[in-house]
Order: structure tokens, then C-alpha cells, then sequence
């Protein structure tokens, strides 16, 4: 175990990374809490991050070659993350279901989704660097179901409304018709095109033009450590450091929700069910790692369902990201000697 957690805090793309995290995020806080950035300047800067940078990285995601086999396994990563969602979120309100109905289910849904696009898919690219297009194949898929989780099945159950052809259409208009969203789908129907429309790889056909993508796409992880920094400067921390739920929820979170899908995946592998490679192992894994969504709090306070458990708890888990995020890495390392 010794030489794993040796193996990977000397390597120099996983430090790079986690450093870089460290000085980016406290940049972020420090500027909030000093004043220096306010309010307004955050609403700008998510502003450009959701409809600009990330819709430029979740194409970008897309632009590699078209192979069966990795298609095949993201689709299979795609079924595995909805069950392993299932399975988060029953075993989360299960742990709670004696304190009632609203806060079993919020936090089912808290030990389950996670930041996955301002943690998970930076994080990756930047460890990954010089292999990035595989791995950020699986989490783009792994994302997917996120957005199906978070805006339809938790906005749903936390809103008690019940799912008729009337609310469908609008709750499938948030999934889909968003910048992230069609600029991940236009990536997968050039992905699955390209040979047959050889055109549509606009990388190779318009490099020129094409440079512009890629140059936004790489603003994606700095400034979503920036925001994530302002977050956590905006909140009361005195307060939710006495929050024992709170603690709680963000240790099911960060650390319970990875091991036990870590812990499947490893099932799943031994019994030849479906083989994993480091990039879908960690890609799946470090998806389940990302601190509690902050969209997932939003729509708590909407709501009015545990709107301020859900608030410090989500403060609590990023902050805490810093420890569990590495050991999620030594963990899989770890787990892929036996695989």
C-alpha cells in the first residue's frame, strides 16, 4: 500500500493537478472573501464557464477516433453508472430513514451526486494529460447520467411532483437543450459519424478554426477551481463546521460512495462480467468521488427540503475533497494490482 501512495504522489501530472487544485481554489476564496471578486463577478464568471468553456470541453471530449470497443465500454459505463446511481441513493435514504421522509431522501440524493463536471472531468485531463481523450470519453458518458439524475429524478422526488406528459417535456428541456448538453451531443454524433462523414472531424478538417475550441476548453479546469474557491468564500463556514449531519453526509459522500463503487467494479471484474482498464476504473471511481452538487442544493432551498443541511454539507464535502480525492486515486491504484 506503502508503494502506491508513493507511486502516486510522486507522480508529477497527479501533483501538478492536486497542486494546482490547492492554489486555484484557496486564489478563489481569498478574492471572495477579501471582496476583491463580488457577487456579480461570480454570476459572470458561471456564466461563462457553463455556456462557453465547458460546452467547448464536452466537444472537445469527443474529437478522437472512432474505435468499437471504446464505444462499446462507454456505453457500458453509461448503464453502470445509472445502476450504481440506484443503488447510491436507496443505500443513502435507507442510512437515514429514520429521520424522516424529506431528510432520508435529500440525503440519499447528497451521498450520490457529486460535482462531476467542475471536479471530476479537470481533474482527470489534467492527471491524464498525455491520454486524455480516453478517459474523458468515459466521464463525458458518466455525465450524462448525472444530468438525468440531477434535473429529472432529484428535481422530481424533492419537488414532489409527479412526472406527467405536461412536466416531462420542460424537465427533458433542462437535461438536454443546455450549451453543456448539445455540445456533448454534437460531439458524440460527430464521434459515432465520423467515418462515414470524415468532414465532420472539424480538429482535422479546420485545425485552424478549430484551435479556438480547445483553447476554451482548457480554461475549463482553472476557472472551475476559481468558482468552486468563491463558493466556499461566500459561505458561513463557522457554521457549517458545527454541522454534525453535515459532516456526515460529506463523509458518505466522498468517501463511502467511491468505495463501494469501487468495490462493485472490482465485483464486476472478477466475475468477467465487464473488464475495466485504468481509464474507465478511474474515470467511473473519481465520477462517484466529486464533492455533493451544488445544482443539487439549488434545488433543496427551491424547494424548501432541507435547504440548509444541503447548503453546509455541499461546503463541507468540497473542502473535503482535497483529502478524498487523492486517497480515490491511491484506492484505485491499489484495487487495479488484483484486477
Amino acid at each position: 500500500m506503502l508503494s502506491i501512495f508513493s507511486l502516486v504522489f510522486t507522480d508529477p501530472n497527479f501533483l501538478s493537478a492536486f497542486t494546482q487544485t490547492i492554489i486555484i481554489i484557496a486564489l478563489g476564496f481569498f478574492f471572495m472573501r477579501k471582496g476583491i471578486i463580488d457577487v456579480s463577478a461570480k454570476k459572470t464568471l458561471t456564466t461563462l464557464i457553463w455556456k462557453l468553456a465547458v460546452p467547448c470541453f464536452a466537444f472537445n471530449a469527443f474529437m478522437q477516433d472512432f474505435e468499437y470497443n471504446s464505444f462499446k465500454s462507454s456505453l457500458t459505463e453509461f448503464l453502470l453508472a445509472i445502476v450504481f446511481y440506484i443503488v447510491l441513493i436507496v443505500a443513502g435514504k435507507l442510512l437515514f430513514i429514520k429521520k424522516g421522509k424529506d431528510f432520508s431522501t435529500v440525503s440519499g440524493f447528497m451521498m450520490t451526486i457529486g460535482q462531476t463536471t467542475l471536479f471530476s472531468m479537470p481533474i482527470l485531463q489534467s492527471v491524464y494529460e498525455h491520454s486524455a481523450q480516453e478517459v474523458m470519453l468515459y466521464i463525458s458518458t458518466i455525465r450524462i447520467v448525472f444530468r438525468i439524475f440531477v434535473y429529472i429524478v432529484a428535481y422530481t422526488v424533492i419537488s414532489c411532483e409527479k412526472i406527467t406528459f405536461k412536466s416531462l417535456g420542460p424537465q427533458l428541456k433542462k437535461v438536454f437543450l443546455t450549451p453543456v448538453m448539445i455540445g456533448m451531443l454534437l460531439g458524440i454524433l460527430v464521434f459515432l459519424l465520423q467515418n462515414k462523414i470524415p468532414v465532420l472531424r472539424v480538429d482535422k478538417t479546420l485545425p485552424v478554426l478549430y484551435v479556438t475550441v480547445k483553447a476554451l476548453a482548457a480554461m475549463v479546469g482553472p476557472l472551475c477551481m476559481l468558482l468552486i474557491g468563491m463558493s466556499v468564500g461566500e459561505a458561513k463556514l463557522s457554521e457549517c463546521l458545527k454541522d454534525g449531519y453535515a459532516w456526515l453526509l460529506a463523509v458518505l459522500r466522498n468517501f463511502l460512495a467511491p468505495v463501494i463503487v469501487l468495490f462493485l467494479c472490482f465485483i464486476l471484474h472478477k466475475t468477467g462480467i465487464y473488464h475495466f482498464t485504468e481509464y474507465s476504473l478511474m474515470a467511473i471511481v473519481i465520477g462517484f468521488s466529486a464533492p455533493i452538487s451544488v445544482t443539487l442544493s439549488i434545488a433543496c432551498m427551491e424547494y424548501q427540503k432541507e435547504e440548509i443541511l444541503a447548503s453546509r454539507s455541499c461546503v463541507i464535502s468540497t473542502l473535503m475533497t482535497l483529502i478524498s480525492f487523492p486517497l480515490s486515486f491511491v484506492m484505485v491504484h491499489f484495487v487495479l494490482q488484483f484486477m
